[in-house]
């Protein structure tokens, strides 16, 4: 049993995605999920039926309103992964030297050194010499021989493979779209429910971005696009990848496949430090607390893990099979928050003592972002101005909290990158903008009927933040206001103490 407890607002500033399967999609454990601290629950379109997906949004929805809260919803396609195809006997040993096929026509289903994959060109598009990787990359073959729709290999990296497991071909330039069949199919699914953000797996190129944009608004959907970094050519491309896209997320299995995985680390950071550059929000995702699929502990190691993605900058961090079919799943988010919160101790410990500004390695010089801001975080040059004073007001004064009036929620996303010690609670308008702003580092998302002038949102927020008790006689509070649609009053900046 766990002993998670609801963490206050603005406590723990980096967001948790929660990947929801067998362990996570009743009603009941979706309640304590949340409690415990997630912001964003993740469903996994690799796995599950339509009816089944819709049953756990209606549920999560159901969560946020009973809690009060904003909970985002990623909807993550599956993309073109490789997998195996069905193997005789359905595992088989692969062992060193031991010679394989792998062809789009099977010949002998009962053999199972014959191979079949759901990728059909992909015996075409190998090349002699090249290196297939197996079951997440713990096995590996050489191709020696390479005919028409069949080449023949040889195992280089023992081990056992399973009917279904996921291939990988490091450096490859494949023909496969970034967006399958099946995933079009499950856009259908994404018109039908007000899901926060779509996950693009696979992507190579800005171009599968736009693509999936366009695909989107066909069907009427206003859902943002979080692309999955897990391939070289997403690497060599990253910073037009990110200019295209709501979000970002280090996807570090297959990306640690495909890649030399003590080159993980590094990509890893650069993503972030792109991603922060570019105004656009970053998950850190992947075997962050792995262990805890089945110990309530994670190693140390995983410890640091977690901590070290938080001093990076990262604005989230995911759990993927601890929370989908692991034994702890409460306990793993719990502890999640535990060291997201050391991390931002440790970060405004180190500000305030003077060791140096953390957020100097963030910000850019004066005259603003040293690489353009990505589509989805551009904000005019006044507003954004006032965000910029706005976190040096609340720095200066020590604010008990920023409020952001925000109707686009870019005004919110700013203030987040500022990475604020203030936690900052956005009011907007907007139904869906007020659940993709969960994902944004540092700030609560409220939605409220209308955005009024400053002086009436600065009154909500008091009466708010009174009935919360997140406020004190004495303290100070930051507004900010950005710019509001058909409405003259915009771009303020206001300090209120509480009477």
């Amino acid at each position: 049993m766990s002993n998670a407890q609801v963490e206050p607002v603005g406590k723990v500033r980096t967001k948790i995605v929660a990947t929801l399967g067998p362990a996570s999609r009743d009603p009941a454990m979706l309640r304590r999920l949340a409690e415990a601290g997630v912001d964003v629950f993740r469903l996994n379109f690799s796995h599950g039926s339509h009816a089944e997906h819709s049953a756990t949004f209606e549920a999560i929805q159901e969560v946020a309103r009973d809690l009060g809260r904003q909970i985002a919803v990623l909807q993550d396609l599956c993309g073109p992964k490789i997998r195996l195809g069905t193997i005789a006997g359905d595992v088989v040993a692969c062992d060193l030297d031991a010679e394989f096929v792998l062809t789009s026509k099977p010949t002998e289903p009962e053999n199972p050194h014959e191979l079949t994959c759901t990728y059909k060109e992909l015996p075409d598009d190998l090349d002699v010499g090249q290196v297939v990787l197996f079951a997440d990359g713990t096995v590996g073959m050489t191709v020696l021989e390479k005919r028409p729709a069949w080449v023949r290999m040889k195992v280089t990296l023992p081990g056992r493979i399973r009917s279904n497991q996921g291939i990988n071909v490091p450096g490859a330039a494949l023909s496969v779209s970034a967006l399958t069949d099946k995933d079009l199919a499950d856009l259908e699914w994404t018109a039908k429910h007000d899901v926060s953000y779509v996950g693009l797996s696979f992507v190579r190129h800005a171009a599968d971005v736009t693509r999936l944009r366009s695909e989107l608004e066909a069907r009427g959907s206003r859902a943002r696009i979080i692309s999955k970094i897990e391939k070289p050519q997403a690497v060599a491309n990253l910073e037009s990848i990110v200019a295209e896209s709501d979000g970002i997320m280090v996807a570090r299995g297959d990306l640690g496949v495909e890649i030399d995985v003590a080159k993980v680390p590094a990509v890893q950071k650069r993503i972030i430090e792109i991603c922060h550059k570019a105004r656009v929000p970053v998950i850190t995702a992947t075997q962050m607390l792995n262990s805890m699929e089945s110990s309530s502990r994670p190693t140390r190691a995983e410890a640091s893990d977690v901590f070290n993605a938080v001093l990076d900058g990262t604005d989230a961090v995911m759990l993927s099979g601890e929370t989908a079919i692991g034994q702890y799943p409460v306990d793993a988010v719990s502890m999640m928050s535990q060291i997201a919160h050391e991390a931002e101790n440790l970060i405004f410990a180190r500000y305030e003592e003077g060791f140096g500004d953390w957020l100097a390695v963030r910000k850019d010089a004066p005259g603003g972002p040293s690489r353009p801001v990505s589509r989805a975080g551009q904000v005019l040059p006044i507003t954004e101005a006032v965000v910029e004073s706005a976190s040096h007001v609340a720095s200066r004064l020590r604010a008990a909290l920023m409020v952001v009036a925000t109707h686009s929620g870019r005004t919110a996303l700013a203030l987040s990158k500022q990475r604020n010690a203030t936690p900052t609670l956005a009011l907007t308008d907007d139904a869906e903008v007020a659940q993709a702003m969960a994902l944004y580092w540092g700030v609560t998302p409220l939605h409220i009927p209308e955005l009024f002038d400053t002086g009436q949102v600065l009154a909500f927020a008091d009466e708010w933040c009174r009935r919360s008790d997140l406020i004190n006689t004495g303290d100070r509070l930051v507004v900010v206001r950005g710019v509001i649609p058909d409405n003259p009053s915009h771009n303020a900046l206001l300090v209120h103490e509480v009477e």
